[in-house]
């Protein structure tokens, strides 16, 4: 090797039969032609090697070579000796394909063999110009490569929903931390997969392992939905995968029943839901701020990102009659997201006269901090919440731990039973309605006096705690001066 890089001449004969010196140089020479001299032969970089790759444009098909053992092709064919057929065939994970015999059978000429040859290439797609192209792509790309890709391409904005009603829209944060949990999961399972070699029974060994996982208590891990999430994670990262293009280079055809997805049944969801005199119950048990807490969602409706991401003097009014939905607190980390979960959460709820007093009652003096916060001037975190307040009173109360929604759903059950239109109690849970756009939806809702009409006649639904042996207490930890039961009686 040393001496193709050495200022040496080479001698080879032209197609004029004449004998011509070239000169060998390294790429990184400055040299283009030699001092009255023939052109300058521009040898590869030194210890850089061009990575070899398939060529779709090279391939025109191959017709395979039909052949009887032994003997050659010039030899007479014979009747009574078997036929084969030798063709190459492509290997999903390699560069070189691999040499295959076929057997044929026996025929009485060669020309019988070779129809019966081509059928088998036609039948098998060996020129197939869709497997062919799938063969040519890169097969070292990763489920973890490419999910790593698909998480960073979503998160800078460069990758839009697919949804059909937010389709070409950012991905929200919420839900870039839901996918981003999903793919911690499979990428212990998939990770090292390779994605050209991962088809259907690897998904269905995907979909077995996951109905298979149990918790301490042998309880399934997953639930039918959302091994179903899971599932469609999965399938968006190989849909993602793309050429220039913008053709999918792993194409797969999901066959559900194949890999067994499970079902999804709403009524057998987990969806665990309380009564009024329950809601009175966890009020009572509650102390200080979480008391006030839960009061509101019950109260509201609230989503509980939405109801910790509230600040005073800027999404109550002064009288705390109207609840302005305009942020939630982000479930990781203690930053506020500037929207809530959805379009429809953008919302003005309008509360109770009785409880819209609880809330002027525990702001006390506060001008500009969020509602519910520590000593420190931070959000509450939902989780430290349940973990500290709402479990241990549901696990006294007998019941199984539940989450926050127990308070949207009995709001919106108390809703459903009230008079209230239908428009209304979308409008005030956050739920898309197609009335809301149009003039008259826009009029309606755009009416706070008749919409605070309404939330006075539907009322809470339960009884706010009257105990005065355990007083509601604002921030500060002083007893309100103005008890609930007095004001509301007023």
């Amino acid at each position: 090797m040393k001496a193709q890089y050495q200022d040496a001449c080479t001698t080879i004969h032209t197609s004029a039969g004449r004998k011509a010196d070239l000169h060998l140089v390294p790429t990184d020479s400055k040299v283009r032609r030699l001092p009255n001299g023939p052109p300058a032969i521009v040898l590869p970089t030194p210890g850089l090697r061009q990575a070899r790759r398939k060529r779709l444009d090279a391939r025109t098909g191959q017709d395979g070579t039909v052949y009887q053992e032994g003997r050659r092709q010039t030899d007479v064919w014979l009747p009574n000796k078997p036929a084969y057929l030798r063709i190459y065939l492509d290997i999903p994970g390699q560069f070189k394909r691999v040499k295959h015999n076929e057997p044929l059978g026996k025929f009485t000429t060669r020309e019988q063999a070779r129809r019966t040859a081509d059928k088998w290439i036609l039948t098998k797609g060996v020129n197939n110009q869709e497997q062919l192209a799938e063969a040519v792509q890169p097969t070292e790309t990763t489920f973890r490569a490419q999910a790593a890709w698909w998480l960073s391409e979503l998160a800078s904005g460069r990758l839009k929903s697919r949804h059909k009603s937010k389709r070409g829209r950012r991905i929200r944060t919420t839900t870039l931390d839901a996918y981003r949990t999903a793919i911690v999961y499979l990428n212990e399972k998939l990770g090292d997969k390779n994605l050209a070699a991962f088809d259907n029974a690897e998904m269905k060994e995907l979909i077995s392992a996951m109905e298979a996982e149990v918790k301490d208590n042998r309880d399934p891990r997953f639930t039918p939905k959302t091994i179903v999430n899971y599932y469609l994670i999965a399938a968006a990262v190989f849909a993602t995968a793309k050429d220039r293009k913008g053709k999918q280079l792993f194409p797969r055809q999901w066959d559900l029943n194949y890999i067994g997805l499970p079902a999804v049944d709403k009524k057998a969801q987990n969806a665990p839901t309380v009564e009024a005199a329950e809601i009175e119950t966890i009020l009572s048990a509650a102390k200080d701020r979480y008391r006030v807490l839960y009061a509101l969602l019950a109260g509201s409706g609230l989503r509980i990102a939405e109801a910790l991401g509230l600040k005073i003097g800027k999404h109550l009014s002064d009288d705390c009659s109207i609840v302005l939905v305009r942020q939630q607190r982000s479930k990781k980390g203690r930053g506020i997201e500037p929207f809530p979960k959805t379009d429809a959460g953008f919302r003005d709820v309008d509360l109770d006269p009785a409880l819209a007093l609880l809330l002027k009652n525990y702001i006390g003096g506060r001008q500009s901090a969020p509602l519910f916060e520590t000593s420190s001037g931070l959000p509450l975190s939902a989780r430290n919440i349940m973990r500290d307040s709402l479990h241990p009173i549901l696990k006294a109360m007998g019941r199984r731990s539940a989450g926050f929604h127990i308070f949207r759903r009995f709001r919106e059950s108390v809703l459903q039973m009230s008079e209230v239109r239908t428009l209304l109690i979308d409008y005030w849970m956050g739920h898309a309605n197609g009335e809301m756009a149009r003039r008259y939806g826009k009029q309606l809702l755009a009416n706070v006096r008749w919409r605070q009409e309404c939330a006075a006649k539907v009322g809470l639904g339960f009884m706010l705690p009257e105990d005065q042996n355990n007083p509601l207490l604002d921030k500060s930890g002083q007893v309100f001066e103005v008890e609930i039961a007095e004001a509301v009686s007023q």
